[in-house]
C-alpha cells in the first residue's frame, strides 16, 4: 500500500503511496463511528487506499481508545496533535494533566497505569510532520499551523522554535500578521486541523479540515487527487 522512508529528521515521516486512493480527515476526537460512516460513504478500500489524519485522534468523543487502535492499521497514518501531546506532557507536568482532563482527556486518567503507558508508547511514535508522495506530487500534513512559506524550511524549524506552533498555533488560519503568509513552496498542498471552522477552509495552498465533529458537526474527509479538486468534493471557504 505505502512505503515508509527513514527521514533524517526524526520528527518527520515520509511515505510513498502508489496503489489505491489517498484521503485525509480532520480532527476525529474519538468519533470512531463517524469516521467509519465517512469511509463507507466513499467506499474506502481497506486493502489499497490510505487515510491520513491531521492529529487529535483522542479526547471529547466517545471512543478515544478505538481511534488510537487505528494506528496499528496499515491503511491509517496520523500526525501528532495537541491533544496527543497533552497526554504525553501529563506524565511530567501536573498543570498539563489538569488542563487535559478539563478538555476531554478524562478517559485517559480512568485507565490503569499500564494502559496509560501503552497509550504513551503509541503516541511517541507519531511524527510532528508527515509528507506523502502520491501521483508524483508531495503533500504535507501538520496538526495546527505552518508559519513559514517553505515546506523544507518548516521541517527544519519544527525541530525547535516552530514545534509548539505546529501543534498549537493558529497564525495562518486567523490571519495573524497576514502579510507574512503566502503559498507554501516545496509541497503541492498542506492539510491541517486544530482550529474549528464551519466549512473546510483554504488559506493559500493550505486546507484546514477540523469542522467540529466532536461538537455535533460533520467530520470532514476528502480525497487527495490532482484530477479531483477538493473544491468539487465539499464546500471550501477561501480567504
Amino acid at each position: 500500500m505505502s512505503e515508509l522512508s527513514q527521514h533524517k529528521l526524526a520528527h518527520v515521516a515520509t511515505y510513498t503511496h502508489e496503489a489505491g486512493r489517498l484521503f485525509v480527515v480532520g480532527d476525529i476526537h474519538g468519533c470512531y463511528d463517524l469516521l467509519m460512516q465517512q469511509l463507507e460513504r466513499v467506499q474506502f478500500n481497506f486493502e489499497k487506499d490510505l487515510l491520513i489524519a491531521v492529529g487529535d485522534l483522542v479526547d471529547r468523543g466517545p471512543d478515544s481508545l478505538k481511534c488510537l487502535h487505528l494506528l496499528a492499521e496499515p491503511w491509517f497514518k496520523a500526525v501528532l496533535g495537541n491533544h496527543e501531546e497533552m497526554c504525553l506532557l501529563s506524565q511530567i507536568d501536573p498543570m498539563m494533566k489538569d488542563m487535559h482532563a478539563h478538555h476531554g482527556g478524562e478517559w485517559f486518567y480512568a485507565l490503569s497505569s499500564d494502559q496509560q503507558q501503552q497509550v504513551i508508547d503509541q503516541l511517541n511514535t507519531l511524527p510532528i510532520l508527515l509528507e506523502v508522495i502520491y501521483q508524483n506530487k508531495k503533500y504535507g500534513f501538520v496538526h495546527a499551523d505552518i508559519d513559514l512559506n517553505d515546506w523544507d524550511a518548516f521541517k527544519v524549524a519544527t525541530r525547535s522554535k516552530s514545534r509548539e506552533l505546529a501543534l498549537w498555533g493558529r497564525g495562518r488560519i486567523k490571519n495573524k500578521r497576514f502579510m507574512r503568509y503566502s503559498t507554501v513552496v516545496g509541497v503541492e498542498q498542506v492539510f491541517l486541523g486544530h482550529t474549528v471552522v464551519d466549512f473546510v477552509t483554504k488559506k493559500h495552498n493550505c486546507y484546514f479540515l477540523d469542522t467540529g465533529a466532536c461538537f455535533g458537526s460533520e467530520l470532514s474527509l476528502v480525497e487527495i487527487d490532482q484530477n479531483r479538486p477538493i473544491e468539487k468534493q465539499v464546500l471550501v471557504l477561501k480567504s
